[in-house]
């Protein structure tokens, strides 16, 4: 097994780091009179759309590499975990597209499987991150198999080849020969995502009609800092970043928000219906990415009548980072109720 490399931040997730990083300076130094300091417990809503719930959650962060405090990288497997690298899913001539496993040991039972989106913007990052890697171990430990997942970038492949990646792989653990070796329940089996990532396991979730236990449907979606609605109505949510709004033009193979047909197709929010999974929406206040798109997201599934809760944190941290210990409680008790 090859060890995880420690590889920088891109795209949307490097502006949320460089985001931080301002605030943290001003606040602590001055400079921006204008921005209040914030107090170390921060308290947020935690909502189900279905059934009322409250929660107080406090976000240190996830940190992926380079990122404020990321500790060093490990390079070894926690206890109870056994970790299957470089696993080719899809082909076609030279492209390869690979996805990592990592399995709890000894479970007498089969385990759901969560597959992992990085972020990146659509046009950096991979499976290898340390977050994900992370993340991947701490599933695992969970009693569930998870599995980072490859996928094309932009901008050589807009959309939607991200998405057809991710139902390949999806289509791909179904295989009995799949099943057996990683001993999974193909019946079971949801998507997390973070950033970028977010939006493919939304639109992994909203693609398709119909069960959710068979070809590449999923049963439950985690969505970290995830854009539901990239018409340019979208520029009527909060306050999106330029930036952001770039890199969506970008995997939409679009110049303009004004001039790009395909926005809409793409768009989760205009894709659900009553038969797609719940979904777990988190967002952070100050983020770059509005935090009224998981509140619109949130709505619409609630008119479906699909299952949703939705977090929405005082805080700039953006993808992985909106994760804490609390946080992947939470994470986990919702995947164990939809899988």
């Amino acid at each position: 097994m090859r060890p995880a490399p420690c590889r920088s931040t891109d795209g949307l997730e490097r502006e949320a780091v460089a985001r931080r990083r301002f605030s943290s300076t001003a606040t602590l130094t001055g400079a921006e009179t204008s921005m209040p300091a914030r107090s170390p417990a921060v308290i947020s809503t935690r909502r189900r759309i279905a059934v009322p719930l409250a929660a107080v959650l406090t976000i240190v962060g996830l940190a992926s590499c380079g990122e404020p405090g990321a500790p060093p990288e490990r390079l070894t497997t926690p206890p109870g975990v056994e970790v299957q690298a470089d696993l080719s899913y899809w082909s076609q001539g030279a492209e390869v597209l690979e996805l990592d496993a990592c399995l709890p040991r000894n479970s007498e039972e089969a385990t759901p499987a969560v597959l992992l989106l990085h972020g990146g913007g659509f046009t950096s990052g991979d499976r290898d991150s340390e977050g994900m890697r992370r993340l991947c171990e701490y599933i695992a430990q969970q009693g569930m198999a998870a599995f980072p997942v490859d996928y094309r970038l932009a901008p050589a492949h807009t959309y939607p080849a991200q998405i057809d990646d991710v139902g390949n792989a999806v289509a791909w653990l179904r295989e009995p020969a799949q099943v057996e070796r990683f001993g999974i329940d193909p019946a079971r089996i949801g998507v997390v995502g973070s950033s970028a990532g977010a939006i493919i396991a939304q639109s992994t979730g909203t693609r398709g009609s119909g069960p959710t236990d068979t070809g590449q449907r999923v049963g439950a979606v985690v969505s970290l800092s995830g854009v539901s609605l990239m018409t340019p109505e979208a520029q009527e949510l909060g306050e999106p970043s330029p930036r952001a709004t770039d890199l969506v033009l970008g995997y939409l193979g679009c110049s303009s928000v004004a001039e790009c047909p395909q926005a809409a197709e793409a768009s989760p929010i205009s894709a659900l219906d009553p038969s797609d999974p719940p979904m777990l929406l988190v967002s952070g206040t100050d983020e770059i990415v509005p935090a009224e798109q998981a509140e619109a997201m949130a709505a619409a599934l609630q008119d479906a009548g699909v299952p949703a809760d939705l977090i929405i944190r005082e805080t700039s941290n953006h993808g992985l980072a909106l994760l804490d210990s609390d946080a992947r409680r939470s994470m986990i008790s919702f995947l164990e109720t939809h899988l």
